[in-house]
């Protein structure tokens, strides 16, 4: 088992090895060393804290010495852009057609801070209060595999209102437009009820993506040039199709319709608009077919695909969905294994560039679910503990991966440290030592 473990740790660290490779093509050796310290550290010690990552380090420098150097690496400009780039360049091309790209909106709370350059109040949706702090965009794929699935950070941008020139929503805008064109127009957006905005809607089929985006229910909706209510349109719409909830003893009845939505502010009649489709499920119980569970639940999509039936549309729209919650669970997990609200530095330039390099690192814990068997014969004491979780492999194993590679990078040498260096730079030479 010591041997399995062995070749397990020296496997991951070429892994992380090559992928600080990737994503540093062009840039100088003290930048990509300090990358390359930065994640090793991120991953070793599952904090975002400098002086933590500087002890991780092990060479002849002082800890003091080594955090000032992470420090100033960590102030340099447009390193956040660079890596986010070069991520995106290698995550894009493992976006299937199939392949769903989760948009949502975060927030790390910082309540107590004082100095931090940028920290204005945001909506705290854990708590649902507004708090200190600053927002996090971000882009995470969910992929489908024989076993299970896949989750794969895209990218992510720490956002300072006050201090960016552009909004929120263009700065998504402009990364959807990225994603696309790296991968090639494949994939799905896929987004929660708070981003049913007409101007939303309209970027999105006007450049031809394919998109599911949960309703609020208060649209408008065209016909003939003229406006009619959203709940008139729902009394019209026929409930046809049945289809299984996510529990044995509930089902769907489902209703889909080719609407036309206004995409200019104020209505008109020769207002712009644009055709979508628009999905109502209602929740039933076997034993009471009669008793509508909960409220409708609505959904607006386009697949860009004109020979979809309504069925396959009304299928692929709830089955799609149902996988958006994975994005809550990830943002779970990256502010509780590695802290990510504990982020302590003062600078607007120094926050970006760190939320960059946690999410680099936390790209590559979720790449290594490929590896999930060879680590978990290294670590079965971490990955299975119990005998049935070796049926739960291909799940949402995140978490102990974590712990797993918390162990691999625990102790890293990247500098020779040895005090007879030179002895193996000269060879040949004989040395006396007394």
């Amino acid at each position: 088992m010591q041997d399995v473990e062995k070749q397990t740790h020296i496997f991951l660290q070429a892994k992380l090895s090559d992928l600080v490779k990737k994503v540093c093509p062009g840039m100088s050796r003290p930048v990509y060393k300090f990358v390359r310290d930065m994640t090793f550290g991120i991953c070793g010690t599952g904090t975002s804290s400098v002086h933590n990552i500087a002890k991780n380090i092990h060479d002849d420098i002082s800890t003091k010495k080594t955090s000032e150097r992470l420090y100033r690496n960590l102030g340099r400009e447009d390193l956040d852009t660079k890596l986010q780039e070069s991520l995106m360049n290698i995550a894009c091309p493992k976006i299937k057609e199939d392949t769903l790209i989760i948009v949502d909106e975060s927030d790390i709370e910082k309540p107590y801070a004082k100095k931090m350059e940028g920290c204005k109040k945001v909506h705290n949706g854990s708590k649902a209060t507004q708090t200190n702090g600053y927002n996090l965009l971000n882009f995470v794929t969910c992929t489908e595999i024989e076993q299970g699935y896949n989750l794969l950070p895209v990218c992510s941008s720490l956002i300072s209102t006050d201090l960016e020139p552009d909004s929120t929503k263009q700065l998504m805008q402009d990364r959807m437009i990225e994603i696309a064109i790296k991968a090639n127009g494949r994939g799905i957006f896929v987004f929660d009820r708070g981003y049913d905005d007409r101007k939303t809607i309209g970027f999105m089929v006007e450049n031809g993506m394919r998109f599911i985006i949960r309703g609020v229910g208060k649209r408008n909706i065209q016909e003939h040039c003229i406006e009619r209510k959203f709940n008139d349109v729902i009394k019209e719409m026929e409930f046809a199709y049945e289809l299984p909830a996510f529990k044995n003893d509930e089902f769907f009845l489902c209703s889909t319709k080719r609407i036309r939505v206004r995409t200019d502010g104020n209505p008109s009649r020769r207002a712009n608009g644009v055709e979508i489709s628009l999905i109502v499920a209602r929740k039933y119980k076997r034993s009471n077919r009669s008793r509508q569970i909960g409220k409708d639940f609505y959904l607006l999509c386009d697949f860009a695909d004109k020979n979809l039936s309504e069925i396959e549309i009304v299928e692929r729209s709830i089955m799609a969905y149902r996988k958006r919650w994975k994005i809550e669970e990830l943002f779970r997990q990256m502010k509780q294994d590695y802290r990510w609200e504990k982020i302590r530095v003062s600078s607007y330039t120094k926050l970006k560039n760190l939320n960059m390099l946690m999410t680099l690192a936390l790209y590559f814990v979720y790449s290594c679910k490929d590896s999930i068997e060879r680590i978990a014969a290294a670590f079965p004491k971490i990955i299975c503990f119990r005998k049935n979780d070796w049926k739960k492999l291909h799940n949402f194993v995140y978490y102990r991966i974590c712990q797993a590679l918390k162990k691999c990078f625990d102790r890293t040498y990247h500098y020779n440290t040895s005090p007879y260096r030179r002895d193996k730079i000269e060879p040949l030479q004989l040395r006396l030592r007394f």
